[in-house]
């Protein structure tokens, strides 16, 4: 189904699924006798063999959805500036305050973005949003590699 992935690559997979294997496992934990202990139950199974066998694959084959989209998120604030700008532009055309045309606002903000939380959140968000691709790839991820692997056979036979 493509390229081999190298051991070396295998471990790192492993080691960025770590984290969310921890907290499906952690579901389960129980007391007994004053220690936390992970029961071995059907799901600490599926959950620990899918992070073992099916996560580092399916996270090289689904490798766009870790991948920092180019767009980034913008706040309320930033986008009502700017449509607030660009409505300036369109729609006050006889009050302009340039001789080339352009609407400018001479006390509007000497910089182009507002003070907003939009540096601080993208990483945030992409974080999150990797972590829950993470969490869906190790929850179902044997039931995924197996519709690929049906496709894949699908495929070669067909």
């Amino acid at each position: 189904m493509g390229k081999r992935m190298s051991f070396t690559g295998y471990l790192v997979a492993l080691l960025k699924g770590f984290l969310i294997t921890c907290i499906l496992l952690a579901f389960g934990l129980q007391r007994v006798k004053g220690q936390w202990q992970v029961p071995v139950t059907p799901y600490a199974v599926w959950i620990f063999l899918s992070w073992l066998v099916c996560y580092p694959e399916l996270r090289r084959h689904f490798a766009s959805l870790f991948i920092k989209n180019s767009e980034e998120m913008t706040s309320y604030k930033t986008r009502s500036l700017a449509m607030h700008q660009q409505d300036m532009q369109n729609s006050h055309r006889d009050r302009r305050w340039t001789t080339n045309g352009v609407t400018v606002n001479p006390w509007a903000f000497t910089t182009d973005t507002t003070q907003s939380t939009d540096e601080i959140l993208n990483p945030i968000y992409v974080y999150c949003e990797r972590l829950w691709a993470t969490f869906l790839l190790i929850l179902f991820g044997p039931i995924i590699s197996l519709f690929l692997v049906a496709q894949w056979v699908w495929r070669k036979v067909a």
